[in-house]
């Protein structure tokens, strides 16, 4: 692909990514008004438990199979793709039973049996995300990013239309359900986008027969990003348990840390991560050329560079934004105060989410899972102590966690760069 395709593709999915992302911050803002801050909460504890159910299936799948997809000549380039959906199927077959099976036993655990009905309708997600993971890494492999962007957009418009229809018709139910609308919803959508994936790619049957060689080579590519993933979602999801548990350490009541972490991750998050609408555009198109050029340092370089040089100043002029309009983001759109501070103080990990982003998919289009693993280790361990401490101290609380938030980024910046600088020494020798 050249230069001027890789532009043309990331403006067209910045522009999908920014209809989604914009969706997905209005259904957010509308259900923050309608439910309010603590059934937010709920709603945020039962996320952290969606995103480690389908962390195995979707985060290093996909990598995988566009790396391999990549690499390999016209008439193999399905087999990446059959042995994936083979993964998928038998992790499936496991993960989904037992998830269904442990659902009350981890309600219990995060202290609210409210997050129940939605554990039982995320149990579904992963079968069908784990096969539209399967087919988006093939189709970025193909450099066929639109499909998979066009198939969010579809998610996205019926998750966002779902969900307001039924907490509409349904609104009279009690809080643990309608904190499980939006799963009923995301649950529904992702069948119907992964129906047009498969009804717009053309693969012959029996193109579609794994092989051992292809599945091992798959598993080994996989399994050290789904690992690092699935720490990096276990380290938020335990970090969304036990912000309440400390904060209530701290001296607040349960409804109170609650509407504390509804606020942090339900209203203010979203937000600072819109600047992840360019960037992840960018990282699809520019992980499997990098794939590609794998022998040629002097090229991966200048393509990491005109990333960072792009994603930077953007993510800058946002950071500025948030902390200038931060009253306005509070006020009018989210009608709770006490997020003017929130923003402001927060408005830096802009800068920060992207930088590590880029650096993260740089690592695994290289094929360094494995040091990346590393990294995320470290860093999870160390931002979970400081959460942990600064949550429970009545003098920091809400603070004590955005300082471990800024910490871990920081943390995990230096240590993936050190990663980088090192894989370029060694090809030199």
């Amino acid at each position: 692909m050249k230069l001027a395709g890789a532009k043309r593709q990331t403006l067209f999915l910045t522009g999908i990514n920014a209809v989604v992302r914009a969706l997905g911050l209005t259904m957010r803002v509308w259900m923050s008004r309608l439910l309010g801050p603590e059934i937010m909460g709920v709603i945020e504890l039962a996320q952290s438990v969606h995103m480690v159910a389908i962390t195995p299936l979707t985060s290093g799948l996909p990598v995988a199979i566009s790396r391999l997809t990549a690499r390999a000549d016209e008439h193999s380039r399905q087999r990446a793709l059959a042995s994936g959906l083979w993964l998928v199927r038998k992790a499936s077959l496991l993960l989904v039973p037992l998830l269904w099976l442990f659902s009350p036993l981890i309600a219990r655990w995060m202290g609210d049996v409210r997050v129940l009905p939605s554990l039982w309708f995320t149990a579904p997600c992963i079968l069908i995300l784990g096969y539209s993971a399967a087919y988006n890494g093939y189709c970025y492999g193909l450099e066929r990013s639109d499909l998979p962007a066009l198939s969010e957009l579809i998610e996205q418009l019926l998750r966002f239309t779902l969900t307001l229809l039924l907490l509409h018709c349904l609104k009279h139910l009690t809080p643990s359900w309608l904190a499980a609308v939006p799963v009923v919803a995301t649950m529904t959508a992702e069948f119907i986008g992964l129906c047009y994936v498969l009804r717009s790619l053309t693969i012959a049957k029996a193109d579609l027969r794994p092989s051992t060689a292809w599945t091992k080579a798959v598993f080994r590519l996989s399994a050290p990003a789904t690992l690092t993933r699935l720490m990096q979602t276990v380290l938020r999801s335990l970090t969304a348990i036990m912000i309440p548990l400390r904060l209530q350490a701290s001296g607040l009541s349960v409804a109170e840390a609650t509407a504390q972490l509804g606020m942090l991750n339900g209203m203010v998050m979203p937000i600072l991560m819109l600047p992840g609408i360019f960037t992840s555009a960018l990282s699809m198109v520019i992980v499997p050329r990098m794939a590609k050029a794998e022998e040629k340092p002097s090229e991966l370089g200048r393509l990491l560079r005109m990333c960072l040089y792009s994603a930077v100043p953007v993510s800058g002029i946002c950071a500025l934004l948030v902390f200038t309009i931060s009253p306005v983001l509070a006020n009018a759109v989210y009608r709770q105060a006490e997020l003017t501070e929130l923003f402001r103080r927060c408005a830096l990990q802009i800068v920060l989410f992207p930088v590590n982003h880029l650096i993260a998919s740089t690592l695994s289009a290289l094929g360094q899972q494995r040091r990346s693993l590393y990294v995320s280790s470290i860093t999870a361990t160390a931002t979970l102590g400081l959460t942990w401490l600064g949550a429970g101290s009545p003098a920091w609380r809400i603070n004590g966690i955005i300082f471990a938030q800024y910490a871990g980024q920081l943390l995990s910046i230096v240590l993936g760069g050190l990663v980088l600088i090192a894989w370029r020494m060694e090809r030199k020798r």
